[in-house]
């Protein structure tokens, strides 16, 4: 119970910066440790210096991306809705939440893994697979399948953890099944041989112990919400609260997802070894990626805390103070990623033409981070608070109204030049509109009174002196 009530201070009471750190960094942690299990498939069968397997494996990883963009509907969708409950003081709605998104993430998690391992070869073609690395793909691919349903519902949970303030606990349960998977990979790769099929065992066994440990914290009673089946009941709003944003996050995934296996079709016109260069670069920029999306994670609970509980002094600080932190942090990485190119595509092949490749790619890459904070933090700021066109405007925006078209453009434009320079385009681009977005919210946001709803009441009788009830009410769920 102490921990209960801790939690519930951070989010509402904690000095903001202290908040911050408290709730983002173990999550920032989590997402980095995420981001090199990511890599460690990459990694060690990179060190059996066959491009083919390499590019086998990035032909694959937009697919791994889609499944877990549907457990991230839930993870997303569910966790702003429970902060923005517990902000009201309505845990009973909030484990209602909790249940309806955990037993609904297991059955559309399964669904995906059917039909994935069913049309796994149309799937991997349309990826940008080749004669060459089809029989790859298919061996990574068809056992990752077979664990999807775990790996979905271990990030619906990592959600619903970080939704209530335990972001420690989660932090736990993505690192610890993390490390497994870094350990079993060279065991599986090189001692049992079994190439690219041992690195997606390994993968599916850490996300078992993962996913294990973060359901034991609800077998263990130990949240502020539930998520057992006695609180599961069908009920049209929570769903509609849940979809409402978790859809709108979870086609933004999808479209990273379709974008990249864009970009490897893309890719394959230039050659495999472009494939497998483009690969392991997506993997190491992936690291600016993830830390702002952790530390927009991590904010989630603070700012749909502060929204329920209609804290808006605290919730603007919150945004101005993470935003602050994620550009720094997303500019030191774009300088060390341009300064030291060669050096992180070394690490992963010793191919010289997919050095060489890589090194252009991640310096072109490395342009465009350091909006990526911003971007990251002000989409997850209109999921926290059930903003569902902006968000959807923002997931849609880096992949789909400006990744894809750029790549296209651009490609056929400059060729390899235009490929490598359609994702920082996009990012400047992304960020641009997230910012317009914020600024049009924020001046509407502004006119608020302290301690009112958002929605105003404009219907004051002319001639007659609005009092606190003309201007705002309360009642009804934001």
């Amino acid at each position: 119970m102490n921990e209960q009530v801790d939690r519930i201070y951070v989010l509402e009471s904690m000095p903001v910066y202290k908040a911050i750190w408290n709730l983002a960094l173990p999550t920032m942690m989590a997402m980095l440790v995420q981001v090199i299990y990511n890599m460690t498939d990459t990694f060690f069968i990179g060190k059996l210096n066959q491009p083919n397997m390499v590019a086998a494996i990035s032909i694959s990883m937009p697919v791994f991306m889609m499944i877990q963009a549907f457990g991230n509907i839930y993870a997303v969708g569910g966790a702003s809705l429970i902060s923005r409950l517990l902000g009201q003081g309505d845990r009973g709605g909030a484990s209602r939440t909790g249940a309806i998104s955990f037993w609904s993430a297991l059955v559309v998690c399964s669904a995906v893994s059917l039909a994935g391992l069913i049309f796994i070869k149309p799937v991997l073609m349309s990826c940008g697979a080749s004669a060459d690395t089809y029989g790859f793909g298919k061996s990574y691919l068809s056992i990752m399948l077979l664990g999807s349903p775990v790996i979905g519902l271990k990030m619906a949970l990592a959600g619903l953890l970080r939704s209530e303030g335990a972001t420690r606990e989660a932090m736990i349960g993505m690192v610890s099944g993390s490390i497994l998977n870094i350990i079993l990979d060279p065991v599986f790769i090189f001692l049992f041989k079994m190439d690219v099929a041992g690195a997606a065992v390994a993968t599916v066994i850490g996300n078992v112990v993962g996913f294990l440990y973060c359901l034991s914290f609800y077998l263990g009673k130990k949240g502020v919400v539930s998520i057992s089946w006695e609180h599961y009941r069908f009920d049209r709003e929570i769903y509609a609260e849940i979809f409402k944003i978790g859809i709108p996050a979870s086609i933004g995934m999808i479209l990273t997802s379709t974008g990249f296996a864009i970009a490897n079709v893309f890719a394959a016109g230039f050659g495999d070894v472009v494939v497998a260069a483009n690969g392991v670069t997506m993997r190491i920029t992936n690291i600016t990626v993830m830390l702002s999306m952790g530390l927009a994670f991590g904010c989630q609970p603070l700012m749909g805390f502060s929204y329920g509980a209609r804290d808006y002094d605290r919730l603007a600080e919150t945004i101005k103070k993470a935003i602050f932190i994620g550009t720094i942090i997303c500019t030191s990485l774009a300088i060390l990623f341009y300064s030291f190119s060669d050096f992180w595509i070394r690490v992963f092949i010793n191919d010289p033409t997919v050095i060489a490749l890589g090194a252009k790619i991640i310096r072109s890459f490395s342009l465009g981070m350091p909006v990526l904070g911003m971007q990251m933090l002000l989409m997850s700021m209109f999921q926290s608070l059930g903003k569902m066109y902006q968000s959807l405007a923002i997931s849609l925006g880096r992949q789909g109204l400006f990744f894809i078209p750029a790549l296209s453009i651009f490609s056929s434009l400059w060729g390899f030049n235009g490929f490598i320079r359609a994702m920082p385009v996009a990012d400047v681009a992304t960020a641009l509109l997230s910012l317009i977005l914020y600024l049009a919210f924020k001046q509407r946001f502004q006119l608020i009174p302290k301690g009112c709803p958002e929605r105003l009441i404009s219907q004051s009788e002319p001639g007659r002196p609005q009092k606190q009830e003309d201007i705002c009410y309360s009642g009804g769920r934001n």
